[in-house]
């Protein structure tokens, strides 16, 4: 909450040299929320709780998970238009996981009910759906960090 805070201050003073930057930092820190999400808290719940607790939990932080890296990319996304950045690549790749994040937000009400009714196919092709949006955003983040550092090596920046 506090990075979100910080982000928000960044925005609205307008500091340029770390707004340039933003984009970048903000796909390092999806990658790792996602990678922790993933390694640590998925699997871990199961084993650690009883699955009506889980069950819970799941529902609860699932929707928090795909909004803050919604939020994340949207506020890259603004950085970047801001900044008047051209690199359209940049853009696109931001703006393809801020879509694919609503996705899964907009997708979670369909998935509990799924799994209220039974209905074992449907959640588990939603399921299966927000698994495989969260590695292309996952694989999107790790590609604006790389082509962000070659960006700035190539421009001298580093």
């Amino acid at each position: 909450m506090a990075l979100f805070i910080q982000q928000a201050k960044i925005l609205i003073t307008g500091n340029k040299l770390t707004m340039k930057n933003l984009p970048y930092l903000n796909s390092a820190v999806i990658i790792g929320i996602i990678l922790f999400q993933s390694i640590f808290i998925a699997p871990s719940i199961n084993q650690l709780i009883s699955t009506n607790e889980a069950a819970v939990f799941l529902r609860y932080i699932w929707p928090i998970f795909f909004i803050i890296i919604g939020l994340l990319s949207l506020i890259s996304f603004i950085s970047i238009l801001k900044n008047k950045n051209q690199n359209s690549v940049l853009k696109i790749y931001i703006v393809i996981s801020l879509i694919l994040m609503l996705s899964c937000f907009f997708a979670v009400p369909f998935i509990n009910n799924a799994k209220d009714l039974e209905n074992e196919l449907l959640w588990s092709i939603l399921h299966m759906k927000t698994v495989f949006f969260t590695l292309i955003s996952l694989i999107l983040n790790v590609l604006i960090v790389f082509k962000w550092n070659f960006s700035s090596v190539q421009n001298g920046k580093n």
